[in-house]
């Protein structure tokens, strides 16, 4: 059967192939408008461990503020669970678990949206991740292995599905190069509103 030029789904079409000549994508390489945090926002820094099981666990802890405040504003427990996964990939596959360097975390949390920007320093993407976010973007199936999708090794215990897991439950996810050339994973999450059309809980 003849394969389609453009299936993204395929790492044998010709689209895959071109983008796997590019075996890495720094951003600073590229001449853009960088993301600059809001002044509205609280940022806090964090360098985490390169040890597995501790790292995990500095990631939690780093995300508790910002989850109690928006669970008490009244947003769902998968705003944490979308953030997390966005500091793991951050640190992981941004900062290549490098302790040295810092994972940036942006937020405002008010009553109509939770806005968080997580910032690593490196900056590099594999050329695999472009089609896999546009297919996230398209919609048509939410959970997706990355390794799978990329036709790449998995790397110690991790499952591939940390961008599904933002996708699915942010109301919107942007990607940016930030003003030192990192990647800006921004995530915005939308509160539920009640019956009548109203925000389900106000913020004191």
């Amino acid at each position: 059967m003849a394969q389609e030029l453009f299936d993204i789904d395929s790492v044998d079409s010709l689209v895959r192939q071109v983008w796997a000549q590019r075996k890495t994508i720094s951003l600073d390489q590229f001449e853009m408008p960088t993301y600059e945090i809001p002044d509205s926002y609280t940022i806090k820094e964090f360098n985490f461990s390169s040890e597995d099981n501790i790292y995990r666990k500095e990631i939690k802890c780093a995300l508790d503020d910002i989850a109690n405040k928006s669970m008490a504003a009244g947003y769902p427990i998968s705003v944490f669970t979308a953030l997390y996964e966005a500091v793991l990939n951050a640190h992981q596959h941004g900062n290549k678990k490098d302790s040295a360097k810092k994972v940036v975390i942006a937020y405002k949390i008010d009553n109509e949206t939770v806005e968080v920007g997580v910032i690593d320093e490196v900056g590099e993407l594999t050329p695999e991740f472009f089609p896999f976010v546009q297919r996230h973007r398209e919609g048509l199936e939410p959970v997706l292995d990355f390794y799978k999708f990329s036709g790449r090794e998995a790397q110690g215990p991790n499952l591939g599905t940390g961008t599904s897991f933002m996708h699915m439950y942010a109301d919107n996810v942007q990607y940016f190069k930030s003003s030192e050339s990192g990647l800006v994973a921004h995530l915005t999450f939308q509160r539920e509103k009640d019956l009548s059309g109203n925000q389900s809980k106000n913020i004191n």
